[in-house]
């Protein structure tokens, strides 16, 4: 094991603890590998290959080394991790992904994630990639999940059906408050109207 004052073991304490560094977008200090010679750069490869890659930061860390063991990984990653670390791939080191996996990949967390653990990084990935399959999650997720869920799925589908300039889609927002509720009438109401909305038929 390197000494504690190795670059290794400041680039393992970099990493801030706790959800809220997490949600922040705080991971390990990068710049370190900027500063690691090529044998500190294979300690720290070592390193974060031999610990289970658990969240985000992991990805960021082993898509800035980039090597060929870094990059398998990724890849492991996005054939077999879940969604949620998935998506984590597809933001830091998007060429690894085809247009099917990235779909997939999508697809699958758009089902099941939820704010704070995945679901932001995942819409954010659908503003710019959007193919059929995507859109018909965004529309299963409009009617099936959850009301704040929803709200940002419809926003969504406005936003991708070129209805407002901002997938927030604030200016629509009394009508997307319509998808935030239990009442299964009042969803599918919201549904219809958004359907006519955007034109979309035959589904």
């Amino acid at each position: 094991m390197p000494p504690e004052s190795s670059l290794l073991q400041r680039f393992i304490a970099s990493r801030p603890q706790g959800f809220d560094a997490w949600h922040d977008g705080l991971g390990y200090d990068l710049t370190l590998l900027a500063q690691a010679n090529e044998r500190e750069r294979a300690d720290i490869e070592s390193w974060l290959l031999t610990k289970a890659i658990e969240a985000w930061p992991e990805i960021a860390a082993l898509a800035a080394l980039g090597t060929a063991r870094a990059r398998e990984a990724l890849r492991r990653v996005l054939a077999e991790g879940d969604p949620q670390l998935q998506v984590a791939v597809l933001r830091h080191a998007p060429e690894l992904a085809a247009d099917a996996q990235r779909s997939a990949a999508l697809v699958a967390s758009l089902e099941i994630a939820t704010f704070f653990h995945g679901l932001t990084q995942a819409l954010d990935q659908v503003e710019t990639f959007h193919p059929p399959e995507v859109i018909d999650a965004l529309w299963r997720g409009a009617r099936e999940r959850e009301g704040e869920v929803a709200f940002h799925f419809a926003a969504m589908l406005l936003f991708v059906h070129g209805k407002t300039d901002s997938a927030f889609a604030w200016e629509h927002r009394p009508f997307l408050l319509r998808f935030v509720t239990e009442d299964r009438m009042e969803r599918e109401a919201a549904l219809r109207a958004l359907e006519q909305s955007v034109a979309r038929r035959g589904q």
